[in-house]
This record gives C-alpha cells, sequence and structure tokens, in this order.
C-alpha cells in the first residue's frame, strides 16, 4: 500500500500540466517561497479530494453523474486557467514596461511582490476548480482503492504516501524553479511568464 502510494505519486509528480507551470512561474518570479506556496495550495486541495474519497466516495460519483457535470466543471476550469494565464501574459507586459535594464543576474522585476497567501490561493483554485482533479481521484478511488478491498488504515498508508510524495516532489519544482531563476536575466523571465501565460490559457 505504502508503495503503491509513493509510486503513483512520483507518476503524478512527472505530469506536465498547469499545476506544474503554476509551480514554476512561482518559483521563478518570485522566489522559492512563492513556489511552495502555490504547491501548499494545491496540497490542502488534494487533502480535501481524499477526504472526500475516503468518507463520500458515492456523493463524489452522485456530484458527476448530475446533468451536464462535465461541461459546466470543464467551462468553469478552462475559465479559471485562461484568466491565471492572461494574468501571467499582462504581467509580462507591465514586467517589461517597467524594467529598467536586462542585467544578468538581476531578477527582482517585481515592484510590488504578491502575497504568499495569494500564490496559496491560486494553487489551491487551479487545483480545485478543476475537473481532471476531480475524475482523478474518483479514478484512483473507483480503480484502486475500491478493488483492493482496503481498510481505513490502509486506505490512510496508501493516500499518506501518496500525498507525502507529492509534497516533496512538488517542494523539489519549487527549489529547482528558484535555483533557475538566479540564471535568467529579466528579459529571461518575461519570456518564461509569457510561455507559460500561453500555456496556461490553451490548458484553459
Amino acid at each position: 500500500m505504502l508503495i503503491q502510494g509513493i509510486l503513483l505519486g512520483i507518476s503524478l509528480s512527472f505530469l506536465i500540466g498547469p499545476l506544474l507551470f503554476a509551480i514554476v512561474e512561482a518559483g521563478i518570479s518570485q522566489g522559492f517561497r512563492a513556489g511552495v506556496s502555490v504547491a501548499a495550495g494545491i496540497w490542502f486541495s488534494d487533502v480535501l479530494y481524499v477526504f472526500a474519497a475516503f468518507y463520500g466516495i458515492e456523493a463524489i460519483e452522485a456530484l458527476v453523474a448530475l446533468p451536464n457535470f462535465k461541461l459546466w466543471a470543464g467551462l468553469l476550469g478552462g475559465l479559471l486557467l485562461t484568466g491565471f494565464g492572461a494574468g501571467s501574459l499582462l504581467k509580462s507586459q507591465s514586467s517589461n514596461q517597467s524594467s529598467r535594464n536586462d542585467i544578468p543576474g538581476y531578477t527582482n522585476i517585481s515592484k510590488s511582490p504578491k502575497p504568499y497567501l495569494w500564490w496559496w490561493i491560486r494553487g489551491f483554485l487551479v487545483n480545485t476548480i478543476n475537473p481532471g482533479t476531480v475524475f482523478f481521484w474518483l479514478g484512483i478511488v473507483s480503480a484502486v482503492v475500491i478493488p483492493s478491498g482496503w481498510s481505513k488504515s490502509e486506505m490512510l498508508i496508501f493516500f499518506g504516501g501518496m500525498l507525502t510524495t507529492l509534497v516533496v516532489t512538488d517542494t523539489l519544482k519549487a527549489w529547482g524553479a528558484k535555483k533557475l531563476r538566479q540564471f535568467l536575466t529579466p528579459k529571461h523571465i518575461r519570456q518564461i511568464q509569457l510561455g507559460i501565460g500561453w500555456l496556461m490559457i490553451g490548458f484553459g
């Protein structure tokens, strides 16, 4: 159970999607703590989904079975990702106008850093209002947990191993983004923000 959870967590950590780009953008734009703040919002959202799966799998299945659930969940999640992507594009443009010189090693291009709570909320929303997350956890429960016939304690071990692995790997992503930030000029950071913005819009 523990090994299964760890292996699944490792596999999930290698997926390339809006969650990865949200962590990387925060880490590059504002440093390690901002990246971890985004990741912490994602972790909290995942914990809520685990509790929902733990105590209310029937409720989740009923929610997914509602008429037009996929349509409205997809629209809401798509609008959220598109909004965050547009925000990254605007931030890239404003940074371009306010930056005076592209001096190598100078990466503090944000005159007014966003509070860590803002980054946390961003991570929480990107993960929570995402139909892919709902179907992922529903799939884990229906395809792995229920057929295994695990007890509550065994389920806790499985989910604990999985979530712990995600915490470690997401922290490493934020640390890696922060380290990369040291070698980037303001121009590079703006280009990365621009690319991530378009990718987020594409995912939306």
